[in-house]
C-alpha cells in the first residue's frame, strides 16, 4: 500500500507541475517565436508525457494501452497551445515518452524482460528511480517558467 501511495502522490505532483506550466504557456502564447515553441513543445510535451506513462504503468500494470494515449493526449495539448509545427512535434513527443516511461516501468517491475539477473531486482530500489524522475521534471519545469521571464 505504502509504494502505491508513492506512486499517487508523485503522479499528483507532476500533474500540477505539469498543469500550471500549460497554463503559462496559455497566457503568453503570443510571445514566442517558432524556434522557442518547438523547443518548448520537445522538453515539455516529452518529459510530462514519459512521466505519465512510467506512473500509469507502475499503477496499472496490465493496461500498455493507457500510457500511450495519456502520451498522445498531452503532446496534443501541449502542441496545440503553442502553434501548429508544435501539434505534429507534440503528438510525437508524447507518444515517444510515453512509450519510453512504460518500458522502463515494465523493467522496474520485472527486470527479467531485459535479461537481467534476479539478483538485479534486489540491488537497485523500484522506487529511487520514479523519485529522481519526479526531481529532475520539476527542475526542467522550473527552468522553463524562469525562460519566459527572460
Amino acid at each position: 500500500m505504502k509504494p502505491l501511495l508513492l506512486i499517487i502522490l508523485l503522479s499528483s505532483w507532476n500533474g500540477v507541475g505539469g498543469y500550471r506550466l500549460y497554463r503559462v504557456f496559455k497566457k503568453k502564447q503570443v510571445l514566442f517565436d517558432d524556434h522557442f515553441t518547438l523547443a518548448a513543445c520537445m522538453a515539455v510535451t516529452m518529459l510530462t508525457s514519459f512521466l505519465a506513462g512510467l506512473y500509469l504503468i507502475l499503477l496499472f500494470p496490465d493496461f500498455y494501452i493507457i500510457p500511450l494515449l495519456s502520451g498522445l493526449w498531452i503532446g496534443w495539448r501541449f502542441g496545440a497551445v503553442l502553434r501548429s509545427p508544435a501539434l505534429l512535434s507534440g503528438l510525437y513527443n508524447g507518444a515517444a515518452g510515453a512509450l519510453t516511461g512504460t518500458m522502463l516501468g515494465a523493467v522496474l517491475q520485472n527486470p527479467a524482460l531485459c535479461r537481467l539477473p534476479a539478483e538485479a531486482a534486489g540491488m537497485a530500489d523500484l522506487y529511487s528511480i520514479p523519485v529522481a524522475a519526479a526531481c529532475f521534471y520539476m527542475c526542467i519545469l522550473a527552468s522553463l517558467r524562469y525562460s519566459l521571464r527572460m
